[in-house]
């Protein structure tokens, strides 16, 4: 008699936690700016700069996360890295073009949008390296 493995766990992709994040990040970024509170002076790079790659990490990773996970769509899950990629570099400059046009005192700086992009490598990059454990 053969002996077989079992059946492995159906995963559930938990797409609520990157969509929910992404709410968080254009609720913070889209915020007018007399709301925002007065930003810590740091030396070597802007708190700005810092904070946009960092939500842009936690971003990336979540939405890795969800997208390896699914198993609806198998070109999804095939070409996740590149969509994720794309997607959160899209989503970060939109931000940068909606802070620019929209009357909330805040102000678009495509030196942001640069930081969101290698936010969202990071996070790639630590969604790669972690993957034998989540997937």
């Amino acid at each position: 008699m053969l002996a077989t493995a079992p059946p492995t766990p159906r995963r559930r992709p938990l797409m609520g936690l990157p969509l929910a994040w992404a709410a968080v990040v254009l609720v913070l970024t889209l915020t007018p700016a007399q709301e925002m509170p007065e930003l810590p002076p740091w030396e070597l790079i802007s708190f700005d700069t810092a904070a946009h790659a960092f939500v842009f990490v936690v971003l990336a990773v979540l939405t890795i996360f969800s997208v390896r996970r699914q198993q609806a769509w198998p070109q999804l899950r095939r070409w996740g890295y590149l969509v994720v990629l794309l997607g959160g570099t899209a989503f970060g400059l939109l931000i940068e073009v909606l802070q620019m046009t929209m009357n909330l005192g805040r102000h678009g700086e495509w030196s942001d949008g640069i930081s969101d992009a290698l936010g969202v490598v990071v996070g790639l990059l630590l969604g790669y390296a972690t993957r034998r454990w989540w997937e």
